[in-house]
């Protein structure tokens, strides 16, 4: 038997926890139905809170936990450790649910030593960065966190494009359902890949939902206090079919290129040049997801002229080709 220790405090989201754990608990099931006569299941699952209480999470529900006495015990036979989601949209909440967590670091770092898997999903990806684990580690995580993220853990290399990163023992995941393919990951590299592919099918997790990009959306980034970049914002936003110079926008806002360039890098870490393409990407995205416009008429709403190569600047920031993303979003015609 596999032994799962998920990790968490007060304020957890309690659904990641238990969607995270029904996949095993569903694993367990399909054992018993291929293996009737199986001795034991497949995976244990215990939850561990701080101070061995009972964990209530962000919606006053109550999570049971091992008591604190057992709680050395299930560290010591894990055979993987898995760190938790809070509600988390900011510094302040980061730094909050951290001084909750914080027992647990210490638990990390020990269970570190067993090379032996750590994962963590959603936010927990912070909880886990924070712990010094993942210095010098390719990690992802929910990808409106990024910035915050890459600010707090700058040691850490984030790939917040990925659903799902694997660097040595450490597997972290995207935001919220992203635990789920998690969990087979998990699953795959306990038990075996057959097992994991049937819980996909079973549980209908697409196993090839490898990107994050498709789902980011400039409306969820954080919002910055430069007033300069925050109005030259709005006005690229008001003017993305007008030709975009820098020369123009520095001369419209009475500003010199270089303080320009450096004032947006400082406010949102990217370039003028830069913010402008994922802008006009994100204003395609919300014409394929809204309406039946050709990808060429869409190429002109968002100021390009050549189809082919905003098809390919799709295709980077997205991952999807236009056609694939409307397909996917566009939810017009699914009734």
């Amino acid at each position: 038997m596999k032994r799962i220790v998920v990790l968490a405090a007060d304020n957890a989201v309690a659904g990641g926890i238990l969607s995270f754990m029904d996949v095993f608990s569903f694993c367990n099931t399909y054992w018993q139905i291929t293996h009737p006569d199986a001795d034991e299941l497949l995976f244990e699952c215990a939850v561990i809170s701080p101070n061995g209480e009972p964990i209530k999470s962000d919606h006053n529900v109550q999570l049971p936990v091992v008591t604190y006495d057992e709680a050395e015990h299930y560290l010591s036979h894990a055979d993987a450790v898995v760190v938790a989601s809070a509600t988390i949209t900011n510094r302040k909440q980061f730094d909050a649910y951290l001084e909750e967590f914080k027992p647990h670091l210490q638990t990390l770092r020990r269970f570190a030593e067993s090379q032996k898997p750590i994962a963590a999903y959603c936010s927990g990806t912070l909880l886990l960065a924070a712990s010094g684990l993942l210095d010098g580690k390719k990690a992802t995580c929910e990808w409106w966190l990024a910035e915050l993220f890459k600010r707090s853990f700058p040691r850490v290399n984030l790939c917040s494009e990925h659903v799902v990163l694997n660097d040595g023992q450490f597997y972290t995941a995207g935001a919220t359902t992203a635990n789920l393919s998690l969990a087979l990951l998990l699953v795959q590299n306990l038990v075996g890949e057959q097992i994991a592919t049937q819980m996909a099918k079973v549980l209908l997790i697409d196993p090839n939902r490898t990107s994050q990009q498709a789902f980011m959306t400039l409306d969820a980034e954080p919002l910055h206090k430069d007033e300069l970049v925050n109005r030259i914002q709005d006005w690229m936003q008001l003017h993305l079919k007008s030709n975009l110079l820098l020369d123009d926008i520095a001369d419209k806002f009475a500003v010199g290129k270089r303080t320009l360039i450096r004032r947006f890098k400082k406010a949102i870490d990217e370039t003028p040049a830069s913010y402008i393409q994922r802008l006009r990407v994100d204003e395609a995205k919300r014409l394929l997801e809204t309406t039946e416009l050709a990808i060429e008429q869409i190429v002109v709403e968002v100021g390009y002229e050549d189809v082919s190569s905003f098809r390919k600047l799709f295709i980077q920031t997205t991952s999807l080709s236009p056609s694939a993303y409307r397909q996917k979003f566009n939810t017009h015609d699914c009734c």
